[in-house]
């Protein structure tokens, strides 16, 4: 297997074991900062955990950021009964249908599982999904006074227990949190593979909290930072199984220029800049980089849809990792599309230099 691809999957094992629910991501930003340090000419954290590392380039060249979050879907405990069990919230998009007999982590440190409806009392697969009120987390405590003996509370966060898994292809992996640390060992790939590169510009790599629950660190980092231009980091769902319609998007044929994306029912989401669209098009037919684009509307949204009403207003697109069963314990894809991704941004780094201008009307 090629060795860049071994040490991707190694960074993402490394990162997928951290917790890291959105509001409770400090330990990935920890870890990625000090990832990012050798890596950089300097790397900044603010008071909510967003990192930001720095690349200088050429003095008056364009201001880059390329961006990814540090934080996955999961469930934070809202309430111990008096039996022991525990109620949730879940915290970002997440179904119920996926959830009853999942094996759960607890504050990153007390094993769980998601109460379910024993097989033989529901043979034949008809008990109504229950919603996320109606479920609980079984952790073996008999009591609440047991259960917060042992240090557990309202509001501690819950990840998958689900630790990176090798299919039989080596390429194809499959493990919780997919979403977004892929794009977080990417952004340590692009700044690893850049050493010794003079640049045209600033690079600012940011790795930005909370995407999942508002797209709020991406906020926060575009006004500290305020590039001239952006690209969000980050995976899409495939749409190649027996489950989907579409078909449209497929692992394994390279990352994925979206060219919009959002959600109407919440008025969040953006359409790439047209120029960025034809900038990150022709950059990848130079480097010859198969991609795929997207134009799926109405379920999912990145930081660009955040990053993109900065300051008078950033031009900003996407490079995506395509990945199926979204936002699960076992979100599978191929890293060959992640390496894909990283020569993408690669040689838009590089070609973001003085001179180059997003300006619709010029």
């Amino acid at each position: 297997m090629d060795p860049g691809l071994d040490r991707l999957k190694a960074r993402l094992r490394s990162l997928t074991m951290i917790s890291g629910v959105a509001s409770a991501e400090a330990d990935v930003a920890r870890h990625l900062a000090e990832c990012l340090r050798p890596l950089a000419d300097e790397v900044m954290a603010d008071n909510f955990g967003n990192v930001i590392a720095l690349r200088r380039g050429a003095e008056g060249g364009p201001r880059l950021m390329i961006a990814a979050h540090s934080d996955e879907v999961g469930l934070m405990v809202r309430r111990i009964d008096p039996e022991g069990f525990l109620r949730f919230h879940a915290i970002g998009t997440i179904s119920p249908s996926i959830l009853p007999a999942k094996r759960v982590l607890v504050a990153g440190k007390w094993p769980g599982v998601i109460g379910a409806v024993a097989g033989h009392l529901d043979a034949g697969g008809h008990a109504a999904v229950r919603q996320v009120p109606e479920l609980h987390i079984d952790v073996g405590a008999g009591s609440e006074a047991e259960a917060r003996v042992w240090g557990i509370r309202e509001g501690d966060p819950v990840t998958f227990a689900s630790e990176l898994c090798d299919l039989h292809n080596p390429a194809l992996v499959m493990g919780k949190a997919i979403d977004n640390r892929i794009g977080c060992a990417v952004l340590l790939d692009i700044f690893e593979r850049i050493q010794g590169t003079p640049l045209g510009g600033d690079l600012y790599g940011v790795v930005n909290v909370m995407e999942e629950i508002g797209l709020r660190g991406a906020r926060m980092t575009t006004a500290r930072v305020r590039p001239d231009w952006a690209i969000a980091l980050d995976t899409v769902p495939a749409e190649d199984t027996p489950m989907s319609q579409e078909r449209a998007l497929g692992i394994g044929r390279g990352p994925v220029i979206q060219l919009i994306e959002g959600r109407p029912d919440a008025f969040v989401g953006t359409a790439i800049h047209p120029r960025v669209r034809d900038f990150l098009l022709d950059t990848a037919r130079a480097e010859d980089i198969e991609v795929q684009l997207s134009a799926q509307y109405g379920n999912w949204t990145t930081d660009a849809a955040a990053i993109h009403l900065g300051a008078e207003g950033i031009p900003s697109g996407f490079i995506s990792i395509p990945r199926r069963y979204a936002h699960s314990p076992n979100e599978l894809l191929d890293l060959n599309d992640a390496m894909q991704a990283a020569r993408l941004a690669i040689a838009a780094v590089k070609r973001n230099v003085s001179g180059l201008s997003f300006a619709l009307l010029d």
